[in-house]
């Protein structure tokens, strides 16, 4: 595999994979729908944040995911775009605060497989 390749996924892994799931890793499963609100927002919406502001999980996955065009229909990249589809389609429920407890867990565990398969695919991508 190229390096070029291995260090965009390198960087994929940090840049979304690390914190697309960040706060919601440390919440309970029985924690209250604000918790749930309040660390998927953080994790999904301010998902990258520095002095130039904050960056979006989707945004980050569309500047990134043009990168990974040469591994075609990937598992790992296949897995992480119907994830990410999710993800979009629940933002603006979520930010109304429209998402009942069940909702809200079923978008962390879209965030956490994004977190899981860009790892997958990294280490894939590293080992080949």
């Amino acid at each position: 595999m190229s390096d070029a390749l291995v260090e965009v996924a390198a960087k994929a892994k940090h840049d979304l994979g690390k914190y697309i799931a960040f706060q919601c890793r440390w919440l309970p499963e029985d924690a209250g729908k604000e918790d749930w609100i309040q660390a998927l927002r953080s994790d999904l919406v301010e998902t990258r944040r520095g002095p130039d502001g904050s960056e979006g999980a989707v945004e980050i996955w569309a500047r990134l995911k043009p990168s990974f065009a040469s591994l075609g229909s990937d598992p790992d990249i296949h897995q992480i775009e119907g994830a990410m589809r999710r993800i979009e389609a629940g933002l603006p429920y979520l930010e109304r605060g429209d998402l009942d407890v069940n909702a809200l867990h079923t978008m962390a565990e879209d965030a956490r497989c994004v977190a899981t398969h860009l790892a997958a695919l990294h280490r894939r991508l590293k080992g080949a």
